[in-house]
């Protein structure tokens, strides 16, 4: 770890700090904020907050490794980067400096659909450590050649986000003029004009566009019509005959993302799914909605180790991964830590996030005297 940027952030509550003073306020409470009133939001960290791990000093442990296979491919650590939409309105080229950082690190990086980098370009910085958040379109021929591109890429991990059937309520981005299409005032102007290091990156980089659906767009659209394209090419209600649909489509591994019930996990399993992610989406969909942690608890007890279980949710530390490994999960996912990294420290704040997360980690094994990450949930009590 760097010692200049480890005196600037020495956890991912200073880079949330640093984000907040370096990128303009709309920005910020986009990515900070989840829906209606932040219960969702909340509750992932009190989840999280409220569970303890259980030492075991006394016991054999030479040494602790983070190394982890998830679905036949070896990773150095069992963390990856969850996809977050419009990642160029947070900062500019976030997510080629992340897909970079997490082919650095051999960890997985999951590009979002509405991601400010296209398929391709993804697919040229993290490699095999690729994977491509799908939210399928209601055009099928656009479906198709989304599919068709990333298997081409190299992409052989296909994460369906089924979470979304209604968009979220978000009173901040509504407050702040963050609607489809976006609605640019005086305010936000002057924020903009307050965080120079923000606009200039803009400026050099462009305005953040949906980078991956822009051979769809029509030619000539002004803002209103790619806005009113994307509303409506992507509102298709993932359902049981979707997921079958694209798992005849599809070569690679499948995963289901934004599983929280038995009953949701069961038939994704059914489906053909390779993998599931258990997220409430980071309480930015459902205000209501169980923990994270909670219903990874649940699924776990009931889905055969055979289906990879993988979780995201409110991950501010590598003790949050290593509360989630203890509880099932075989690997865990952080999308705003990440994004605080890149918004407070530019392109290098990627992989400084990633050093963090593997350093409290490091720790937190060897604190407990666990060998490996498999070994974590004997650590609950």
């Amino acid at each position: 770890m760097r010692r200049s940027l480890t005196n600037r952030a020495a956890c991912i509550g200073d880079l949330k700090m640093l984000a907040r003073r370096r990128i303009p306020g709309f920005a910020f409470e986009y990515l900070a904020n989840g829906c209606n009133s932040n219960r969702s939001l909340s509750g992932n960290r009190e989840a999280l907050d409220s569970l303890y791990l259980h030492p075991r000093y006394l016991t054999d442990c030479d040494s602790s490794s983070l190394q982890c296979t998830l679905m036949g491919q070896r990773y150095s650590a069992p963390f990856g980067i969850a996809p977050v939409g419009l990642s160029g309105l947070i900062w500019p080229g976030a997510s080629a400096s992340q897909a970079h950082a997490a082919r650095q690190a051999n960890i997985p990086f999951v590009l979002s659909s509405l991601a400010s980098i296209s398929i391709e370009q993804a697919a040229e910085q993290a490699q095999e450590n690729f994977w491509f958040q799908f939210y399928p379109p209601t055009l099928n021929e656009v479906s198709e050649d989304l599919l068709q591109r990333a298997w081409n890429s190299g992409c052989r991990h296909l994460v369906v986000t089924i979470d979304v059937p209604s968009p979220g309520y978000r009173p901040a981005d509504i407050r702040n003029g963050l609607s489809v299409p976006p609605k640019i005032s005086v305010r936000n102007i002057w924020q903009s004009i307050c965080h120079p290091a923000w606009s200039i990156a803009t400026l050099r980089h462009g305005l953040p566009q949906f980078a991956s659906m822009k051979p769809y767009i029509p030619a000539r659209s002004d803002m209103a019509d790619v806005a009113h394209y994307i509303r409506n090419t992507l509102k298709k209600v993932v359902d049981i005959k979707t997921l079958k649909t694209i798992r005849q489509q599809w070569q690679g591994k499948l995963i289901i993302k934004g599983i929280l019930t038995v009953e949701d996990a069961k038939r994704a399993v059914s489906a053909g799914a390779d993998g599931l992610i258990i997220s409430n989406h980071g309480g930015r969909q459902l205000d209501a909605a169980i923990p994270s942690l909670h219903a990874l608890s649940t699924i776990r007890r009931s889905i055969g180790s055979e289906t990879a279980l993988m979780v995201d949710g409110g991950v501010e530390s590598g003790v949050d991964i290593a509360r989630y490994l203890a509880c099932g999960a075989d690997t865990v996912f952080a999308g705003r830590a990440f994004m605080y990294g890149t918004a407070g420290l530019g392109n290098a704040g990627a992989s400084h996030t990633t050093e963090i997360l593997l350093r409290e980690l490091q720790q937190v094994m060897e604190q407990l005297r666990c060998p490996t990450v498999a070994d974590l949930p004997r650590f609950l009590k």
